[in-house]
Formats: C-alpha cells, structure tokens, sequence
C-alpha cells in the first residue's frame, strides 16, 4: 500500500482491518488483510459499503468505536481552546483593550452591537496574538502605489 494506513480491527483468527487514506476524500477506504493461512489477500472497500454490510460484525463495531474517539478526542481539544481563549479574555488588561482599539473601524463608547461585536473580535485577536501576525504579514506586503500603478 502507498498511502497510508491506520489499523482499527484484528480479528481473533488474525484477519486485520485499516483505514486507507487516498488522496481525496472519496479515496478513503477500508482495507481488509485476511489472515496467512487463508492466502492472506488483501481487499479494498469503501466506507459506505463498509458500513452497510453485517452491522454486527466485530470489526464494524471496532471502526465505528474509531470514530467516536477521533470525534472525542478533537472536541475536546476544541473546548480546550475556548476555555483558554475565555481566560484570556477574562485576564485582559487595559492596555489590550486599548490595543484592540488602535486600528478598528470603532472607537468608545460602543453604541451598537456591530461595535460591540467588532471591539469582541480585536480583542481577541489581541489576546490570542493575531493581531501581532497579522500586522507582521502587513509589513511583508507591498503597499498600494509602490512600484505599480495603482495607488
């Protein structure tokens, strides 16, 4: 195999089950290595008929376990971001509350939700340090009028 393949299944008489990825999502299959002294053949099949066939197999159920982790595990690294980025913004200072302002489309006092909104999300990119790379992006860039026609 070429691409790469993560076992998810070993049966008892040894007949192994991968995921494979390809390279587009419609390439993803379920690869099957039947055991040695069954000739050992190996045979591709894709996730949807995968999962149609023999519901109760033990290696269904070991695939679907799979995937219930992997969704798991990166929703939890997802609330993990959140709470971080809520301490953040809860240890705010005023300086980055005057940081968020330098630059927006906004100053005080907030008279809108669009305002509100908008002084939320530079204060974000604050705490995160967005704004830091985004401004280190901008000095790279050319500006508008140097060496072009436009200005």
């Amino acid at each position: 195999m070429t691409h790469p393949l993560l076992q998810f299944s070993v049966s008892s008489n040894g007949d192994q089950w991968y995921v494979a990825r390809g390279n587009g999502e419609d390439e993803t299959t379920v690869v099957h290595e039947a055991n040695r002294s069954s000739g050992g053949a190996v045979t591709s099949i894709s996730i949807e008929d995968f999962l149609r066939v023999n519901s109760e197999a033990p290696e269904r159920q070991d695939f679907v376990r799979l995937v219930a982790d992997l969704l798991g595990n990166e929703l939890d690294v997802c609330k993990a971001r959140k709470d971080v980025l809520l301490i953040q913004l809860r240890d705010a200072a005023e300086e980055d509350a005057a940081n968020a302002l330098l630059g927006a489309k906004l100053q005080l006092p907030l008279t809108t939700a669009y305002e509100a909104l908008e002084f939320f999300n530079c204060m974000v990119d604050v705490v995160t340090g967005q704004r830091a790379i985004d401004l280190g992006e901008d000095a790279y860039r050319i500006r508008p009028g140097f060496g072009s026609t436009h200005r």
